[in-house]
């Protein structure tokens, strides 16, 4: 699967691989995993403690680093004016590339840094630390402010996206403003391949559930990032190309979505989300 093929508009690949929560030689051995198997875009963070490793297989995998579509994000601590850049930097030495192919803010900033963070994010990017920038877990008054205050185009907003959890509407406000979706946690930590109606359309199409679920959503054209150590699981996740969901089953899985499911919450980072 070419990085010129499945991509969105803005270009970023439509199926990547999450390397959360993996450390240490199991996500080395993951990323090359992937990246062997023909997947090229690449997602990790600060906060995944994993930066390192992921360099290290991307060095070790023998595939060009222009091939490659690699992802991290500013954990709010660094998020301050006096960090950001900064730590910025020690990613990059990190993850051993001059620069990342997208850079986002992982969670929303305090009030305080909130502008100050937008303006870094554009600095990193003008100065060719980042190829484009993005943020993660906005909602959609937070993703208007941001697009609103930055200087250069903000390309993507990575949240919590699973048939288990209704992000329609954020979906619909991100588009007016030029923005993609990737989705994070996409199988629900599991809870999406249980689901009843995720079931019964993978029964009858003679599928896994977990190919039914991502399907759903990269038909809507939102990036899906499922994490796997398996190789034959993750070979499954990139058949979701091979076929395509009826606007009944899309429909289905859609009003699943309703349920709100909502897993990821942190206390004190999470912002008050959409409804």
């Amino acid at each position: 699967m070419g990085r010129d093929v499945m991509q969105t508009a803005n270009g970023i690949p439509l199926l990547g691989y999450g390397t959360y929560p993996l450390t240490g030689a199991e996500c080395r051995d993951g990323v090359v995993m992937a990246l062997d198997l023909g997947l090229r875009h690449i997602d990790t963070a600060q906060l995944y403690d994993n930066e390192k490793d992921v360099g290290q297989a991307i060095a070790k995998s023998g595939v060009k680093r222009e091939e490659i579509f690699l992802v991290t994000k500013i954990a709010r601590d660094n998020l301050g004016r006096r960090h950001f850049i900064h730590s910025l930097q020690d990613s990059l030495d990190k993850l051993a590339v001059e620069q990342v192919d997208l850079l986002l803010i992982h969670w929303p900033p305090d009030e305080e840094d909130f502008d100050s963070a937008i303006d870094s994010l554009c600095v990193a990017q003008a100065s060719g630390l980042a190829k484009a920038i993005g943020v993660s877990n906005f909602t959609i008054p937070l993703m208007k402010r941001a697009a609103k205050r930055a200087t250069l185009p903000l390309i993507n907003n990575q949240v919590e996206f699973h048939a288990l959890l209704d992000q329609s509407r954020v979906r619909a406000e991100a588009k007016k403003l030029g923005i993609v979706l990737s989705a994070y946690s996409p199988l629900g930590r599991g809870a999406v391949l249980r689901d009843p109606a995720v079931v019964e359309v993978a029964q009858r199409l003679g599928r896994p559930p977990s190919e039914i679920a991502l399907r759903w959503i990269v038909q809507q054209g939102v990036v899906a990032l499922p994490m796997t150590t398996k190789r034959d699981n993750a070979k499954s996740n990139m058949r979701i190309f091979d076929f395509e969901l009826s606007a009944a089953d899309m429909a289905t899985l859609s009003e699943a979505s309703k349920q709100n499911r909502r897993l990821i919450s942190p206390t004190g980072w999470a912002p008050k989300w959409d409804k």
